[in-house]
């Protein structure tokens, strides 16, 4: 039986659950709703109760890296579901992400890269992006019950690795059926690792953001690392560039906004309407 609402994680290694186990904590600081863990049995743990409550046996993501996310996310115990990898940071109250599905059936941030494959016969190639798949709402109906198993099988018929791309198509097969939305952005806040523009309070830090000695593989950093993290980027909520090392830069401290205020201080004044039509020859 399913119920309401929920939050989902999909791990098929122990790394994963691991990283898992850090999100969910974060995510249950702020948010009342239940969390399932879906991963193989033979990763199953007593301890893991602690952390989730529902845990769903699974076999057939052992087979799969990306796309193990998209056998999890059809395996929701939830009429209304906030799927979240792995590699994500809560940091408040994400539930109002279920009043989306009100109006439609799923809801995600899409991709900044506008495709991450690079195929060159897409459909609408230049206006269509893709979605980011990090964090999905999504409810439980037959639309997107059918949609995920068309993304999946495009993945695995045209024997591509990443899942991304696949949503993208399926919801173009289904264009005439599926209600989607785009999320903003500070719901899915990630490329920390270059630099961001920020305009709000960053709620989900998605991002796996140090390399471990010798490795090219970035890794998800402890519940205190991501909290002091989390702290640091929320310092200001308004507009900001975060650089990497030198952390927040206040939007207002451009060349141009310093230019302003100093001719502000010398005592310019703002042109209205009324005057600047005095200055038109």
């Amino acid at each position: 039986m399913k119920s309401s609402n929920g939050y989902l994680y999909v791990a098929n290694h122990q790394k994963f659950i691991n990283e898992a186990i850090i999100s969910a904590g974060s995510l249950k600081r702020f948010n009342q709703e239940p969390v399932c863990l879906i991963c193989p049995k033979n990763l199953q743990t007593d301890d893991l109760k602690s952390y989730f409550d529902f845990i769903i046996a699974n076999s057939e993501i052992e087979n799969h890296t990306y796309l193990s996310k998209v056998i999890g996310l059809q395996c929701s115990p939830f009429d209304r579901t906030v799927f979240l990898d792995t590699d994500t940071f809560i940091t408040d109250t994400i539930s109002e992400l279920f009043e989306v599905l009100d109006l439609v059936d799923f809801a995600t941030t899409t991709e900044a890269t506008l495709h991450t494959d690079k195929s060159l016969n897409l459909a609408y190639r230049f206006v269509f992006p893709e979605f980011n798949t990090g964090v999905i709402v999504y409810n439980n109906n037959s639309i997107m019950q059918n949609i995920f198993s068309d993304w999946l099988t495009y993945c695995l018929t045209n024997k591509k690795v990443m899942d991304m791309p696949g949503l993208r198509e399926a919801v173009l097969l289904h264009i005439n059926d599926v209600k989607f939305s785009i999320l903003p952005d500070h719901y899915n806040a990630h490329g920390f690792k270059t630099m961001l523009l920020l305009f709000t309070k960053v709620k989900i830090i998605h991002e796996r953001l140090e390399f471990p000695k010798k490795s090219l593989t970035p890794h998800f950093q402890n519940f205190e690392y991501m909290e002091q993290f989390s702290k640091r980027i929320n310092r200001i909520s308004s507009k900001r560039v975060y650089v990497p090392k030198l952390g927040v830069i206040p939007y207002n401290w451009n060349p141009l906004s310093i230019i302003l205020y100093i001719k502000k201080k010398l005592g310019y004044k703002k042109a209205y309407k009324s005057n600047h039509e005095k200055l038109i020859p």
